[in-house]
């Protein structure tokens, strides 16, 4: 286990532990949600990073590369314990959570200007 998530990029391990900690206590959101409506109005080669963050505000993760180029990244995510789960004896066969997450990259050229726009959205469920 140690090993596996010693592989996972800074990002990926703060929303891994930001899903355990809202598993933990039934329902819970942590980071920022952004849509394909917000993204929609950017301009590759137009808008700048400075505008991007303007209009999103903080991202959760921000890579500066040797080559002058720029990524931010915004990650969402959502828990929510199913019912079920709260049921003595029942909370054992039926409970579980359902997971929502998404991340939305932005990169940005040497001079700060939009280069691409990567999205991921994913869906986990768990049961007992």
């Amino acid at each position: 286990m140690r090993r596996l998530f010693t592989s996972i990029g800074g990002t990926m391990k703060l929303a891994i532990l930001a899903i355990a900690a809202m598993v933990l206590i039934g329902c819970a959101s942590s980071g920022v949600r952004v849509t394909e409506d917000q993204t929609s109005t950017f301009v590759k080669g137009e808008t700048t990073r400075s505008q991007v963050l303007q209009a999103l505000g903080d991202p959760t993760s921000q890579t500066k590369m040797s080559d002058g180029t720029r990524s931010i990244t915004y990650t969402y995510a959502k828990a929510r314990a199913r019912p079920a789960t709260f049921i003595p004896i029942v909370g054992i066969f039926a409970g579980g959570t359902d997971t929502q997450a998404s991340s939305v990259t932005l990169r940005f050229d040497a001079n700060d200007k939009l280069i691409d726009i990567t999205s991921m959205e994913s869906a986990i469920s768990t049961h007992h």
